[in-house]
């Protein structure tokens, strides 16, 4: 058996990462066993020598074999212009390619772009001859903004070349399969529709899924498990990039073999101390609760029973005991984890004390090991106390630092205070898109921003696209089904403040029969200002989200918007949703989705520009 793996790396138009993240996976894959490392880059990464690359990958391969595929560059997804949708029926709506090296040279008869049609049938050959596939794609398939063009580049690339060869193409190829290999693990920076990011000469999602498999190098974890991690590296970034793992992706990495309960960890007891050994690298931490499990006797179910973690040493998690010793073979599983905002302190003296007692009550922060893995910091400047993003920008204006200590102790508790709005405000526009299960499948949303105030005529926002504070938006829904539906505006400001942007109607507002809807159902909202707060400091954009989630039943999603939560009352369907927003928490001991909310959630972020003065 050997392990053979194909990087691809097109450095196009204003990329300068892609030679470090090849040079990061040939390194990484060497380091686990693949001997036989191909490399098309620096100019190698045509769209010929990519597909040249990628057939003789498969001539070579034998039964058996790992294999990688794995490419760095642009991605683009285009629509097809409707000339072309009409002289080709049954073609494609968008192209979706990867970027060689030469797409610019592309011409009306000539498309060097790698399409997705191509790349699936490249990877079906692949797992004709063996199931043991991955394919790792650090590209987005959607143009974007850059919030720091000195650091940042995204990783798509808008197209103004010409598209007919490639659209022929993509007909040509509508009758192979088009959905993906089920035997192909697949590793993506974003979403579809989503951005991916290169920041200081690497990609975002490259360097998180190397750090990952490096902390877990002496544990065997399934891509499902390393992808969380990856997640959480990407996010300490605040780009909005959301990475995921398709296909089968309980295996284990570059083996066919599947864990059965790949989050179980290992007990020792160690100095009158109860270690769960790795803990800290699947995410536990003070206040998190597992299960521990004891060996079954005979038929009999194994007793559990839970406990908290107390603190974390290293990669390990310790654990309050159990009364009693713990048996030999016993081991134990996360149940409600928290989802923690890691904050930088550059503070010294009693006020830093002051602010990391404060950082230790919450579940949902924790202080970061190193800034660059912060995405929030607090310093003390010549203004006072300072909440700043990751650029440096202040969440607030500053705060006098007082001399005495119970003023100070005070200022503590405000900064943890912001800090918690802050992290909840991010919980909140990460909040994933769960899909069409059980609601219809061709729910569309759209956003449009005003041209001219009060002038009544509206342009379709776009990824991308910048706000400036006055300006006013609405937002849409609409579904050519009569199933019952309910919509809820939810907005993260730029103060990251949440708000329930319908908060007259907290339970959700139904879909109603609309003309403008095509016959089907839908809702549209009135103009929303976009506001800039007195407390929130002029000095550069600042992010702001606005969120449409549409549901199955009509529940009050007040809590998202800033509500107090009464758990008592709160419906079961709700609280997995809430818990994951409010808390920061995932439970698995909750009740199985099909009691839950049945939702989708569609996104928009921008860049507010501040006022004029």
């Amino acid at each position: 058996m050997t392990r053979r793996a194909l990087l691809l790396g097109a450095r196009t138009y204003d990329l300068t990462g892609v030679g470090a993240d090849v040079a990061v996976m040939e390194r990484l894959l060497g380091d686990r066993g693949f001997t036989d490392l191909r490399v098309r880059a620096e100019g190698g990464a045509t769209y010929h020598g990519m597909a040249e690359a990628l057939t003789r990958l498969a001539h070579d391969t034998r039964p058996g074999d790992a294999v990688v595929v794995y490419y760095s560059g642009h991605g683009a997804l285009l629509p097809v212009p409707p000339y072309l949708r009409r002289h080709l029926p049954g073609g494609p709506a968008h192209l979706q390619y990867l970027v060689p090296d030469d797409h610019g040279h592309s011409t009306a008869t000539d498309f060097r772009g790698l399409l997705a049609e191509e790349l699936t049938a490249a990877l079906r050959r692949l797992t004709r001859i063996t199931p043991n596939v991955t394919c790792v794609l650090d590209c987005c398939h959607s143009g974007g903004m850059v919030r720091d063009p000195r650091r940042w580049r995204i990783k798509s690339v808008p197209s103004d070349v010409p598209v007919e060869a490639g659209v022929d193409r993509s007909v040509r190829l509508a009758t192979a399969p088009r959905m993906p290999d089920p035997d192909v693990v697949r590793l993506v920076a974003c979403q579809r529709h989503g951005l991916a990011y290169e920041y200081d000469g690497q990609g975002l999602f490259t360097a998180g899924l190397a750090k990952a498999l490096g902390d877990f190098r002496r544990t065997a974890v399934p891509w499902s498990v390393l992808i969380s991690r990856v997640r959480e590296h990407v996010r300490s970034s605040e780009a909005l990039q959301r990475p995921d793992a398709g296909g089968p992706s309980g295996r284990l990495p570059f083996s066919l073999d599947v864990p059965e309960q790949p989050e179980r960890l290992e007990l020792r007891a160690v100095g009158g101390a109860l270690r769960a050994t790795g803990g800290a690298l699947f995410g536990l931490d003070r206040m998190d609760r597992v299960r521990l499990v004891f060996p079954a006797a005979g038929e009999a179910p194994a007793p559990t029973v839970e406990t908290q973690v107390v603190a974390v040493d290293g990669a390990d998690a310790l654990l309050d005991p159990p009364p009693g010793p713990v048996p030999s073979g016993s081991y134990a599983l996360p149940v409600r984890v928290h989802t923690r905002h890691p904050v930088h302190i550059a503070v010294d003296g009693p006020l830093a004390g002051l602010l990391r007692a404060r950082l230790a009550e919450s579940p949902r922060l924790r202080e970061a090991a190193h800034e660059d893995e912060a995405r929030s910091r607090v310093r003390v400047t010549k203004a006072g106390l300072e909440v700043t993003d990751v650029r440096g920008l202040p969440y607030r204006h500053p705060w006098r630092v007082p001399e005495l200590t119970v003023e100070q102790s005070a200022r503590a508790r405000a900064a943890v205070a912001l800090l918690e709005t802050v992290a909840r405000g991010e919980r909140l526009r990460e909040l994933v898109d769960p899909g069409a299960d059980g609601l219809p499948g061709d729910l569309r949303a759209t956003m449009e921003v005003e041209k001219e105030r009060d002038g009544h005529e509206w342009r379709v926002f776009r990824e991308g696209d910048g706000l400036r504070a006055g300006d006013r938006y609405r937002v849409g829904v609409s579904t050519g089904a009569h199933t019952p539906l309910y919509a809820w505006l939810v907005g993260v400001g730029l103060s990251r403040r949440t708000s329930l942007v319908t908060r007259d109607q907290p339970s959700g507002i139904r879909l109603e029969p609309e003309t403008w809807a095509g016959g089907g159902t839908g809702w549209r909202s009135g103009p929303v200002e976009v506001w800039w707060p007195e407390d929130v400091p002029t000095d550069g954009e600042r992010p702001e989200s606005v969120l449409l989630l549409v549901g199955d039943r009509g529940l009050d999603l007040g809590p998202l918007g800033g509500s107090a939560r009464h758990r008592r009352w709160e419906p079961t369907a709700l609280r997995a949703l809430l818990d994951e927003v409010c808390e920061g928490v995932r439970d698995s001991r909750l009740p199985a989705a099909a009691e839950g909310l049945r939702y989708r959630v569609f996104a928009w972020h921008t860049m507010v520009a501040p006022p004029s003065s």
